[in-house]
């Protein structure tokens, strides 16, 4: 795999043999990079998402069970389908991070 990095952009080459390896060590083809040239932005998630770094999960992030309201969970559900939309569970953490620092401030 060769990277480079120029200012906010990284190009990531792999090679088919470093494809094929993933493929044998057990990784599913949707887990990988197909051979050829990748081109990434460097925080292009979070402003295709208009989002700030503390709005996305981060490694404290815990499983629970929460019972909503069905209507409340077709909403973020139905919105997280549209084309670049992040997942409804970040959604509502998001929504609910909000109305928390909005209530300490």
């Amino acid at each position: 795999m060769n990277i480079k990095t120029e200012q906010q952009e990284i190009v990531v080459e792999i090679t088919e043999e470093e494809y094929q390896a993933d493929l044998k060590n057990g990784l599913a083809e949707d887990e990988v990079l197909q051979p050829g040239r990748h081109l990434f932005r460097r925080g292009g998630f979070l402003a295709r998402h208009r989002l700030t770094p503390d709005e996305i999960l981060t490694p404290g992030t815990v499983r629970v069970a929460l019972n909503l309201d069905s209507d409340v969970l077709a909403y973020f559900q139905a919105r997280a389908a549209k084309p670049d939309a992040i997942p409804y569970q970040a959604q509502i953490n998001a929504a609910l991070r909000k109305a928390m620092v909005s209530e300490q401030t």
